[in-house]
């Protein structure tokens, strides 16, 4: 159950960054997203879809957007050490090289808002 009974928390996630968690009123009785794996499962399709977190993720209230956070964070530092590795193990030419493990995201091109 929220701290705030007529809140929930957004995760707002940029260049794979958490920038922000917000509090956001909703009317009394309105549903409120109470599966942190639910949500997880929505940042996991973004990136598929997408190459990137970004997105707005909601969640019923503060303990679990601070954890939803935290699992983000703990999943763009796994994305920069793949990037590491595979730029290390990359023979780079006169063309130069491209992160095959990010999309369009990386590019400059992000998804909108996941929920």
């Amino acid at each position: 159950m929220s701290d705030h009974p007529h809140c929930v928390y957004h995760v707002i996630i940029r260049h794979n960054l958490v920038v922000a968690i917000e509090a956001v009123p909703i009317a009394p009785g309105a549903r409120r997203e109470d599966d942190p794996l639910a949500v997880t499962s929505r940042l996991a399709a973004n990136h598929q879809a997408n190459g990137c977190l970004d997105g707005t993720y909601e969640l019923a209230d503060v303990e679990a957007a601070r954890h939803f956070a935290r699992l983000s964070l703990d999943f763009a530092a796994r994305m920069i050490e793949k990037t590491g590795e595979r730029l290390d193990a990359a023979r780079i030419t006169g063309v130069g090289w491209t992160n095959p493990f990010l999309g369009e995201c990386a590019q400059g091109r992000t998804g909108g808002p996941a929920s």
